[in-house]
This record gives C-alpha cells, structure tokens and sequence, in this order.
C-alpha cells in the first residue's frame, strides 16, 4: 500500500494543475477562477450532481479551525460551505489543501 502524500498548493496552482470547471446550472455561482463561478451548493440538485461525479475532481471549500477558508480534495461533509468540481482528477495517493483563497 501507498503512502497518502499531502501538499498545500495556492489557488493559482491548483487552477493550473486540476482546472476547477464552471457551474452549468447557477449562472450566478462564485469562486470564479476566470471561466465562471464554480461553487455548488451543499444541497439539493447541486450536491446530488456533484455526488454522481469522478470522486477524484471533487473539492470540498471548508471553514477551517482558524476560520480561514480552505479547498480541500475529496468530498467532505463537516464544515462544508460549498464544492468544486475539476476537470484533472487527484492521484489517488495524493491530497491537497488550497490555502490563500478568499471566498
């Protein structure tokens, strides 16, 4: 078995390396990394999408301990205001933590 690596990215290395997609069904949606608003909501048709995707393009954007806001890979259920989805999946022996965001 595999070791997990974790690695703290910003946002514009995340926006390189994984492409966080716009949300099709809210024109109004944010967290927009220059192609449309990317956040879907924590309920309803938005998470039931969101639940049927590629486990590895899901983000999750959490409250942190500190109340910094952070992305973090997989799809987490505590402290969640909200998911990204990506176009370039996480290895699977890999996690991320997006520091530096501003909501």
């Amino acid at each position: 078995m595999s070791k997990i690596r974790h690695t703290t990215i910003d946002t514009d290395a995340f926006d390189a390396l994984f492409r966080p997609v716009p949300n099709h069904m809210d024109s109004n949606a944010s967290v927009d990394f220059g192609r449309g608003g990317c956040l879907f909501e924590t309920y309803g048709e938005a998470l039931a999408f969101v639940r049927s995707q590629n486990p590895q393009c899901i983000w999750t954007i959490i409250d942190g301990d500190d109340g910094e806001s952070l992305i973090v890979s997989g799809y987490h259920f505590v402290n969640r205001l909200g998911y990204i989805l990506t176009a370039r999946p996480v290895p699977a022996d890999a996690r991320y933590t997006v520091r530096n965001f501003d909501d």
